[in-house]
């Protein structure tokens, strides 16, 4: 395994904090949508109709920040989050545009 010399980093870990500021930046202007979003149907199976899953394994997705949940997202989407079930998370999240990160993780967040 190559290590990544101390500039290269630096650079990951700023473009890292770049990244969620701008994911922030866009979640605080974004209301939760009153019914889930068009494609919350792709996380029902896993994660719940409410975001609670019945399965242990999975993550309750309901009631966390918003601006986690789209962070979470981007990464898998990007391919920069593995471990656990990524190879799942990547396929579903590579068809979600960034409005559609937002309006899932809005719900979700919303979702008590």
């Amino acid at each position: 395994m190559q290590l990544l010399g101390a500039k290269a980093n630096y650079r990951l870990g700023l473009a890292m904090i770049l990244a969620g500021m701008a994911t922030a930046a866009h979640a605080e202007g974004l209301a939760a949508p009153a019914s889930p979003p068009d494609k919350a149907s792709q996380c029902f199976a896993c994660h719940g109709a409410d975001g609670r899953p019945g399965l242990a394994d999975v993550p309750i997705i309901a009631g966390q920040q918003p601006v986690y949940l789209q962070n979470t997202l981007n990464a898998y989407r990007s391919g920069l989050r593995g471990g656990g079930r990524a190879i799942v998370m990547r396929e579903i999240a590579k068809g979600l545009s960034d409005d559609d990160i937002a309006a899932l993780a809005a719900w979700f967040g919303d979702q008590k």
